[in-house]
């Protein structure tokens, strides 16, 4: 589980956004999860399931979704969401290396008809026993445009929770917004 609240940067006009993530392991291989985003109101609510297949060779793992996103001031209000991620894992005498890709498509009828939205994503990162580093770049497109974002992260184990501070930068531009999250097991 996951609350993450995203500062804009200094003069930009959003207000503070905050969404709160969950998974629940249902099964070995099978795993529920939704999100809501807030900010003076609902934004954004989003449910799916995810399955684990067997893992690939070489140590690859993969996961399958499928869900559903609400979006009440889009034109689309509800969208079908089907994802594929890969990634794989290593363990280090100082503690985890990952790298991970995925791909999400939104897909939904609205007033100017049929719309699909893409959301790629990659990740690299390492996690030690107290530390957290990440590296993620995100690319979006939508009928408004076309949106790719660098996300280095730092985090920091406190007890059961983690800390983790995330900028969210255009390429080649200043920090668009910062994200400060905690992150919690249970």
């Amino acid at each position: 589980m996951s609350t993450t609240s995203t500062l804009p940067a200094a003069g930009d006009w959003r207000p503070l956004q905050t969404e709160t993530y969950a998974e629940f392991g249902l099964r070995r291989r099978v795993t529920l999860g939704g999100s809501f985003t807030i900010t003076t109101q609902l934004d954004q609510a989003n449910v799916f399931a995810r399955w684990h297949p067997p893992d690939l060779p070489g140590g690859l793992v993969w996961g399958v979704s499928a869900g559903v996103r609400y979006e009440p001031w889009r034109a689309v209000t509800y969208r079908l969401m089907t994802g594929i991620d890969l990634g794989r894992g290593f363990d280090t005498s100082r503690g985890n290396l990952w790298m991970r890709g995925g791909v999400r498509l939104y897909q939904g009828t609205g007033y100017f008809g049929r719309e699909l939205d893409t959301d790629l994503s990659s990740q690299i990162g390492w996690r030690g026993d107290r530390w957290l580093a990440m590296l993620g770049v995100t690319h979006a497109t939508t009928r408004y445009g076309r949106y790719t974002r660098l996300r280095p992260a730092v985090g920091v184990r406190l007890g059961r929770m983690m800390l983790v501070a995330e900028g969210v930068v255009p390429p080649g531009e200043r920090i668009e917004a910062v994200r400060l999250s905690v992150w919690s097991n249970f």
